[in-house]
């Protein structure tokens, strides 16, 4: 498939009405894999995992134990939703001095592609912690990432949808002679719609993760291939970074949007951006409009133009920067955002109303114990940084950078 072909996608599928628990992936072989762990006794937090390790399989444009991780668990026996920050943090000695040294500057940062973007890969420890914290314990490490390590090493036709992502970002693991990512191509090639795609390379990563836990991925083999491939592209980081790495428990912070409480991770996560267009929305009679009607269009649109740039202009690693969360969520500070969308015309330039200074894959279950797990897995960019850690299987991130807040301490990617 040509990858500046526009990819048409139709669906005529009824709603899915489930008794006994339910999963929700973007690919069809990954969510089988999360009801094969349900079958087995596992619950959500499990399924989830399983998950987020065969869309590493068969989605590894998107995703990968190469990036970070976000996990939200509702117990329905505790009746409380709790949450795993599974990001990590960027190298220490990538101070702002550093930056400096090196010629850069806020308005000059590095290209997105660059090493010295690349985070400690955050998603290994949050699959550990998720099965360890919120798991039925009925499965071990190893059973739940069974599912992913057979796609990989097997091998699986890959889907259409998927097809064309692979081919639309393929040229990101080539970039700048990096002949880096045979372990994600077939013949120096993006596989095609159909084709039958093996990874033993990410099947053997997995399944040491799933023998050894985190160490397997943050120590020894792995841990030096990453350090390896960052430097030798001209990034700084160290077995050290990599070894220092954990999880956070975090307290998820949530508003109620007409009757319904959503939840989300806090800072440095984005879900507050959700929270955010929520408030906005709610002062506007979106009933009154019809669906996809340019009054309706234009609301949502302006929204999101609000409530990203707010996101994107406070939030930061909370160990580091004060975000205001109590005045962003508080449903006057809404209703005066609200008021700058005019249905007359767009906004011309957007603002962050204080005064003060591309995709990532979700997916989700519920078990027949009415538990619930909330899941981001992502590599940010397609194929992330592109550079591919020799014999592992995955691409590294490249988490979005942020230089305007970059300060002399380590931060959150």
């Amino acid at each position: 498939m040509d990858s500046d072909t526009e990819l048409n996608f139709a669906s005529r599928r009824s709603p899915v009405v489930c008794l006994h628990g339910c999963v929700a992936s973007s690919q069809p072989l990954a969510s089988n894999v999360g009801l094969d762990v349900l079958k087995r006794g596992g619950n959500a937090a499990d399924a989830a995992v399983a998950i987020a390790a065969a869309l590493a399989v068969t989605e590894p444009f998107s995703t990968g134990p190469g990036g970070d991780a976000f996990c939200l668990f509702y117990s329905k026996n505790m009746g409380e939703i709790r949450g795993i920050n599974g990001s990590g943090r960027s190298p220490r000695a990538q101070t702002l001095d550093f930056f400096e040294s090196r010629g850069y500057t806020a308005e000059a940062p590095p290209s997105p592609y660059d090493a010295l973007n690349i985070t400690v890969p955050g998603a290994p420890a949050c699959w550990c912690d998720t099965v360890q914290l919120f798991g039925s314990h009925k499965l071990s490490l190893q059973e739940v990432l069974s599912g992913a390590v057979e796609l990989a090493e097997v091998g699986f036709p890959v889907a259409e949808v998927a097809a064309h992502h692979w081919a639309k970002w393929v040229a990101a693991l080539r970039d700048d002679g990096k002949e880096l990512g045979g372990d994600l191509l077939i013949d120096g090639h993006a596989p095609k719609s159909g084709q039958v795609f093996r990874n033993p390379s990410l099947a053997q990563t997995l399944r040491e993760i799933g023998e050894r836990g985190k160490p397997a991925f943050y120590q020894g083999r792995v841990a030096q291939a990453i350090v390896d491939v960052i430097n030798q592209n001209g990034g700084v980081m160290t077995l050290d970074d990599l070894s220092s790495h954990d999880s956070e428990v975090v307290t998820p912070i949530s508003t109620e949007y007409k009757g319904v409480r959503l939840w989300e991770p806090p800072p440095n996560s984005q879900g507050l951006a959700a929270l955010l267009l929520l408030n906005i929305l709610e002062n506007f009679p979106l009933k009154d409009a019809s669906h996809n009607s340019a009054d309706y269009v234009h609301i949502h649109v302006e929204a999101v133009r609000l409530a990203l740039t707010d996101a994107r202009s406070y939030l930061g690693d909370p160990n580091h920067v004060t975000v205001p969360l109590g005045t962003l969520l508080d449903k006057s500070y809404s209703r005066q955002r609200a008021q700058l969308i005019s249905m007359e015309r767009a906004m011309k330039e957007v603002d962050p109303g204080l005064t003060t200074g591309s995709d990532t894959v979700y997916f989700c279950v519920i078990d027949s114990e009415g538990n619930a797990c909330s899941f981001v897995n992502s590599t940010y960019l397609g194929f992330g940084s592109g550079l591919v850690p020799k014999d592992c299987g995955f691409s590294l991130q490249t988490p979005q950078p942020r230089h305007k807040n970059l300060d002399s301490s380590p931060h959150w990617g």
